[in-house]
């Protein structure tokens, strides 16, 4: 039987390959912004059911997603909480509109320079303005949960891991044959690694790992949250119609094409 996982992630690539054939005929025949904005909001509801059904499967497993089997190598290489940095659509919006903005943004806000034009999606000062306050919103958000992410790798040194840990050697170590067999404080060590519960090694073991797990599933769904929320600011508050669905269409291409060529990538490697 298929991973629930993995079959959660080939429908969403089917929906985005289905999304992005509907997103890439409406930009070129859509006739009003009022059409243009229902394949917006269409697209960003299925972005937004995707992260439910994610959010439900994390609670069961949460570390999958910080490697995950239905990735390539290349792709869990550039993982963000179990996927892309939300700034990642911010910077796609910088090199739609101009190669150079990102790297001159900081001259532009100051009346320095102009902005670009003739670039796939011309943006207003306005709207310039609107995005460097989201990217710098952004930004903050990624650090705070990179900060926790950090935070729960340091703490597998310590409880309650750690004293499983020491509580499993000296329980080898003191095992009959065992050149220590005989040593004391085995009792203590026990009491300290389940809480006083009595726990056999196993079920304490199993305990602690699943309260890493638990909080690696929670920073899956805020890392989820926070992409869900930037792209749609982006596409609903900050740029127009027609522009929100050129940056959509972007978006898909870029993950389906690095999805397809780290696969093939994979594949080259395995065969050689």
């Amino acid at each position: 039987m298929e991973s629930p996982y993995i079959s959660s992630y080939e429908q969403w690539i089917r929906s985005q390959e289905s999304d992005l054939r509907d997103l890439t005929t409406a930009a070129a025949e859509a006739t009003s912004d009022v059409e243009l904005q229902g394949r917006v909001d269409r697209s960003l509801r299925l972005y937004e059911e995707y992260a439910a059904r994610r959010r439900a499967l994390a609670a069961a497993d949460g570390p999958t997603f910080f490697c995950p089997p239905w990735c390539s190598a290349f792709e869990n290489a550039v993982l963000w909480m179990g996927g892309c940095r939300p700034t990642l659509a911010i910077r796609l919006l910088y090199s739609l509109s101009g190669l150079d903005l990102e790297a001159r943004l900081d001259d532009f806000l100051r009346g320095l320079v102009h902005a670009p034009r003739g670039g796939l999606m011309a943006l207003s000062a306005r709207q310039i303005n609107l995005v460097n306050e989201l990217h710098c919103r952004t930004l903050r958000e990624e650090d705070r949960l990179s900060a926790r992410l950090a935070t729960l790798h340091e703490d597998v040194a310590d409880a309650p891991l750690l004293p499983l840990v020491i509580k499993d050697v000296r329980t080898s170590a003191s095992a009959p044959g065992s050149p220590s067999a005989g040593g004391g404080g085995n009792a203590a060590a026990a009491a300290a690694a389940d809480g006083g519960r009595g726990w056999s090694g196993e079920e304490a073991a199993a305990a602690a790992m699943e309260s890493y797990a638990g909080r690696l599933a929670g920073l899956v769904e805020e890392g989820d949250r926070l992409r869900v929320a930037t792209v749609r600011a982006l596409t609903t508050e900050i740029l127009r119609p027609q522009q929100a669905v050129e940056l959509l269409v972007a978006a898909k291409q870029l993950h389906l094409t690095v999805h397809d060529w780290g696969r093939r990538r994979d594949l080259h490697r395995v065969s050689v």
